[in-house]
């Protein structure tokens, strides 16, 4: 019932942002945009797309080998595009089936599958506020909000790295803590290391989509602000970023589009933004049911399966 509730709540937000931003922006004006956007912009998203999804999964193989289990490139390609498509429908399901993959594969404990993935998203935000950081130095014209958004960023920083290098008794007991604590700075390193290119492709196609649309954003700007965005949207409040994105790119790109009003700037991010994402989600939709199809997809398929049968098994 609770997790119901959690779901219509993101569906609200979702719903309540997106009426609240075509009841400013008139969606004539958000057509317009995108029948102005440059030809090249839907082919340039799908390249992007590849690019995203082979440097994604060449990272989680390099954090994997080095922290849970010696998998093939080849499975964790297809097992990345499986849960691209379970990640769409339930985001939980999609990290918890590459969990539960590995556990039935490799034989390795399921906490500590789920710590080796809690390491790969913090090296994700850790390249994102370096990112962010540099961004802030070169371009101090940026909103406040980043530079107030950082600050916090970097006071938890300072209290996981010195977790990490402490190793607290209480905290080095505990399964889940046993990665994240014993890959040492050293290995959150080698971690981020893996995932900058990643990164560097998820900021490329965002500052790529927005120029196709006329939003002549400064690289340095774009660096700063969307590391910012990307948080935003991971948040668990809508659903897949929906209507988070979108208003959280209006907040700091409007200003660079082309128009004659404010809501004639916002138009072109909104379209491009919406573009954008229904690509992704159209790549990733069709490259998820083709994994699914293959022999690691079905024993992934198989592993959600098993992931859901104990809370079956138990309210029965």
């Amino acid at each position: 019932m609770k997790k119901r509730l959690i779901r219509l709540a993101a569906w609200a937000v979702t719903a309540g942002l997106l009426a609240l931003l075509f009841h400013k922006i008139p969606v004539h004006d958000v057509v317009a945009a995108a029948r102005g956007a440059a030809p090249w912009t839907v082919p340039a998203c799908v390249l992007f797309g590849v690019a995203i999804y082979l440097c994604d999964s060449f990272a989680i193989w390099k954090t994997f080998g080095w922290f849970l289990a010696d998998l093939s490139l080849t499975d964790i390609l297809l097992v990345r595009g499986a849960t691209y498509l379970l990640a769409a429908i339930n985001y939980n399901v999609g990290q918890g089936a590459i969990v539960y993959f590995v556990h039935r594969v490799a034989r390795v404990p399921v906490m500590r599958g789920v710590a080796t993935v809690l390491l790969i998203m913090g090296t994700n935000v850790l390249a994102l506020l370096f990112l962010a950081t540099f961004g802030l130095l070169a371009a101090p014209g940026v909103p406040h909000a980043v530079s107030l958004i950082v600050a916090v960023a970097y006071a938890g920083l300072a209290i996981y790295v010195a977790a990490v290098i402490a190793k607290p008794r209480w905290l080095a007991s505990r399964p889940l803590f046993d990665v994240l604590l014993g890959a040492g700075l050293g290995g959150h390193a080698r971690a981020l290391l893996v995932r900058l290119p990643h990164i560097a492709v998820l900021l490329a196609f965002q500052i790529t989509l927005l120029h196709g649309f006329g939003v002549a954003v400064p690289v340095v700007d774009a660096i700063a602000a969307l590391p910012v965005v990307f948080f935003i949207a991971v948040l668990p409040i809508s659903v897949q970023g929906l209507g988070t994105t979108q208003a959280a790119l209006i907040f700091f790109f409007a200003r660079y589009a082309p128009g004659n009003s404010h809501a004639q700037q916002a138009a072109a991010v909104l379209a491009a933004s919406l573009v954008g994402q229904v690509c992704t989600l159209a790549f990733q939709a069709l490259l998820g049911v083709a994994c699914l199809r293959s022999r690691v997809g079905r024993a992934l398929t198989a592993s959600v399966e098993s992931q859901a049968a104990p809370p079956a098994a138990a309210a029965s």
